[in-house]
């Protein structure tokens, strides 16, 4: 039993060397149907082996350019929608392909989407 732990440290010490490509979740699940809710993208394969660039849409929609975090994760501005409505996110990723989140993100009211950015802005009125 001490070889598979110290396999598991090893693999945790020094990173794994997986390079499939391929998404295992987001940090959010709901946005603003005014579109501008950040989604942190999480995964495997994302700049690596190669620089990659993404595409990442929500339903048909398509988000703003994804900023790569890292070659496991990817920040994207969700853009907006119609308030109730679940679409598929899915990154189309130049080279590797197309990965989908199949019925990955709901649009709901800005009431209910909580504080935003905006929000900030002290001279509002």
């Amino acid at each position: 039993m001490l070889l598979p732990l110290v396999a598991l440290a090893f693999v945790l010490a020094c990173g794994s060397s997986d390079t499939t490509l391929k998404v295992t979740g987001m940090d959010k699940d709901t946005g603003d149907a005014e579109g501008g809710t950040y989604i942190r993208i999480y995964g495997n394969g994302f700049v690596n082996p190669s620089v990659r660039s993404a595409k990442v849409y929500f339903g048909s929609r398509q988000a703003a350019p994804p900023r790569f975090a890292s070659d496991g994760e990817m920040v994207v501005e969700a853009p907006g929608g119609k308030v109730g409505e679940t679409v598929d996110v899915t990154i189309i990723f130049e080279p590797g392909g197309e990965l989908k989140i199949a019925k990955g993100f709901t649009f709901i009211e800005k009431k209910q989407a909580g504080p935003s950015v905006d929000d900030l802005n002290t001279g509002k009125k």
